[in-house]
């Protein structure tokens, strides 16, 4: 048996690599290690094996061929795709990430209305949050002052601790909420306890079935997927045979193609249909809230009115990737509901859903049916829902002294031409036990004209007896990045409506905006206003007369954000922040996502505001605006913040408290090019440049220094003094007992 070391090249690639393998009696072996790395398929036994590796005669594999280049001491294989491992290549990225910790703290948040009429009467509302966060989760309580009927009340709408679990997909919510409702049920607001689903803290988790596509190559190739011509996404694979899972994709029946291209240019497409629905759920994901506590009545009226006690329950599972099944039940001390339903993809077809309910009250029982269906391609989309139930059918959100409708059905259809924009059809029918039905047609188009210029042509009418109907003409131009104008024209029940604006939107950050309006509406109708926005707060100020009236209107909201022992003033805080803390460092520019957002206080704090929850972040600050005497371990850092919660980011920055000094000996000479000072009690060693010049960092107030010169020492006392020079002189000090 010979042992031979050979580069090894498949399908024409060096590996860049060398193996070693045997040669037995016209047989050559490679190790199994070596033959997975180059992914080839292992046959179900090995030939022999030799010294602790089995090896595995190369004939015996299917798909390939092989030589020896001799001149080249080379491992010529030719492969097949099949002869390949199968690998599996994910198109979005699923992975799970978990959160940085909330520091303790809190914000504010206002918005203050103001309106006056003909200068006589004046209203004066606002709307206030407090929240507080920690470790633990996050607090939430809004408030409403307003005048009702002459009269200054202060009204609570919600009170709510929340504590999410990302790595569970949920949040729990202690206080008031809403109800889950699933697929037939009424959401209720309620005060209690909540275990509910929580995909978005992870957002980049698809919760919908994504189709999947395989192809093979020969060579290392580039795998790009397109939907309607868009690309998808692009993706290296190695040869042999391979499937891209997970593919972000666009909703409704489409076609996908996959277009293969080898490192030798040649390329290969494959093509094939799929529908996805986000409507269902992956195999084996559950979806689920789970809520018990009393009914909240008269939200936004009075601050503590609760009502009934109630349990509710809604769970999902995806039994497969084309169907969801669903179940919901409600159980009150005098009524009792549940329901099944399920969601069916026909890939073919379209999305077909059911649900049964039956219900159990003092009115007696009764039964609800609904069922839908939805079509949904590139051209085309259409689709219905109907909903049914008894006359004694009684649920959660429906009033006690009123009975459940009788029907609710929807239809719609919509057609997309491209450039000669998009149509829209619905029809909506309602009949009612105890008022008149509902029978409405909508009808809307769309439609793209030149560079900017947008054009909506809606129209409705009620097949009702009071038939009501209407129509309405937009257009709209951009003139600008931020600004537009436009002109809508409408007539409804023979009172027409004319309106021309030109209106310039705020910018992300802090700038002017305004809008002018003139038209008629009954009567004369003129408005313009003006909104300013800076880093602490966004301001309105409008006027306009209608009727013959002189009205004005201003707004004010704001926030305030405390951590770090320091506040801050900013805009309303309605997403994550973080607060830049560098002690003793001040007027340093951080930026998020390379934007300049704030510049650090007389404390070194900044706050860094509108963070984007459970997703990096990138923060950094300016090196330029940091002393020549500072430290850096770092300078940007990922911020991934609890929702609603703030972030303390501690830079790790700090003076390097260095100051040059210089050192004689007890002759006047200077010491030495090449000693060593040292700081005792720490392991740094500083060597000694010309002229006994010598630079030291690390110094307290007070210092014993020790100096090392050829087996001899001495000891120094020196102090630094506290100063704001970046590199001060502590002057000459004498080593006594050291000769040159």
């Amino acid at each position: 048996m010979q042992e031979l070391l050979l580069a090894v090249h498949i399908n024409q690639e060096d590996l860049n690599e060398t193996a070693l393998l045997l040669k037995k009696e016209g047989a050559l072996l490679a190790s199994g290690e070596d033959i997975q790395h180059w992914r080839l398929r292992l046959p179900s036994k090995s030939t022999l094996s030799y010294q602790g590796h089995e090896y595995y005669d190369l004939r015996t594999f299917t798909g390939i061929s092989y030589r020896i280049d001799e001149a080249r001491q080379a491992l010529l294989i030719e492969a097949e795709p099949d002869a390949f491992s199968a690998a599996q290549v994910n198109g979005a990225a699923l992975g799970f990430s978990t959160p940085d910790p909330s520091s303790l703290g809190g914000f504010f948040n206002y918005d203050v209305f103001a309106q006056s009429l003909e200068l006589q009467s004046f209203q004066l509302d606002s709307l206030m949050e407090l929240g507080a966060f920690n470790g633990w989760g996050v607090g939430v309580s809004n408030f409403l002052a307003r005048d009702i009927s002459g009269e200054a009340r202060l009204i609570r709408l919600d009170s709510t601790w929340t504590i999410d679990k990302p790595d569970q997909l949920a949040s729990v919510r202690i206080g008031d909420s809403i109800s889950g409702a699933g697929a037939w049920g009424r959401p209720v607001r309620f005060a209690g306890l909540q275990w509910a689903t929580n995909f978005q803290t992870q957002p980049r988790f698809i919760t919908f079935p994504m189709p999947s596509m395989a192809g093979e190559a020969v060579l290392p190739s580039v795998v790009d997927v397109y939907v309607d011509n868009n690309l998808l996404l692009n993706r290296e694979v190695q040869p042999g045979p391979f499937t891209v899972n997970n593919i972000p994709t666009i909703t409704g029946l489409r076609e996908m193609r996959m277009v293969v291209r080898d490192m030798l240019g040649r390329e290969q497409i494959i093509s094939q249909p799929y529908y996805a629905s986000p409507g269902l759920l992956q195999k084996n994901l559950q979806e689920f809230s789970y809520e018990i506590g009393p009914i909240r009545e008269n939200y936004g009226l009075k601050s503590n009115d609760y009502g009934r006690w109630f349990a509710v329950g809604t769970h999902r599972l995806g039994f497969s990737d084309d169907f969801t099944g669903e179940w919901h039940a409600e159980i009150l001390q005098d009524q009792q509901n549940m329901g099944l339903g399920g969601i069916y993809l026909s890939p073919s077809i379209g999305v077909f859903d059911a649900s049964v309910a039956g219900s159990h009250s003092q009115k007696g029982s009764g039964a609800l049916l609904a069922v839908g269906f939805q079509r949904q391609t590139s051209r085309l989309s259409f689709g219905g829902q109907a909903q049914f139930t008894s006359s004694r059918f009684t649920q959660l959100g429906l009033a006690l002294d009123r009975p459940a409708p009788k029907l609710l059905s929807s239809m719609h259809l919509g057609i997309s031409a491209d450039r000669y924009g998009s149509f829209s059809v619905n029809h909506i029918y309602q009949q009612y036990r105890d008022q008149g039905n509902i029978n409405l047609i909508n009808a809307n188009y769309n439609f793209t004209v030149g560079e900017g210029w947008f054009l909506n042509l809606s129209a409705f009418t009620s097949l009702s007896d009071d038939a009501d109907k209407g129509v309405a003409l937009m257009v709209n131009h951009a003139l600008g990045e931020r600004t537009s104008a436009s002109l809508t024209a409408g007539l409804q029940n023979d009172s027409a409506t004319t309106f021309m604006q030109v209106q310039q939107n705020l910018p992300p950050g802090s700038g002017m905006g305004y809008r002018v309006l003139a038209g008629y509406d009954g009567s004369e109708r003129i408005e313009a206003g003006i909104a300013l926005q800076n880093d602490v707060g966004t301001y309105n100020l409008d006027a306009y007369r209608f009727q013959g009236r002189n009205n004005f209107r201003g707004s004010a909201s704001g926030g305030l954000a405390i951590m770090a022992g320091d506040a801050f003033f900013s805009r309303r805080i309605n997403n994550s922040f973080a607060v830049v803390h560098m002690p003793d460092y001040a007027n340093v520019r951080v930026y998020a996502e390379n934007q300049l957002v704030a510049t650090t206080n007389a404390s070194g704090n900044a706050l860094v505001p509108m963070l984007r929850p459970y997703q990096e972040n990138h923060i950094r600050i300016e090196q330029a605006d940091l002393p020549l005497d500072a430290q850096i371990d770092t300078l940007a850092i990922n911020a991934q913040p609890y929702f609603r919660s703030g972030f303390l980011l501690n830079f790790p920055i700090r003076r390097s408290r260095g100051a040059t000094m210089t050192i004689v000996l007890d002759n006047g000479q200077r010491l030495p090019a090449g000693a060593i000072v040292q700081i005792i009690g720490q392991p740094e060693e500083f060597p000694v440049a010309l002229k006994g010049n010598v630079y030291i960092t690390g110094l307290a107030s007070d210092n014993h220094l020790r100096v090392l010169w050829h087996d001899q020492s001495c000891q120094l006392e020196v102090s630094f003094p506290e100063t704001e020079e970046p590199l001060p002189d502590l002057g000459t000090f004498t080593c006594h007992g050291v000769s040159p």
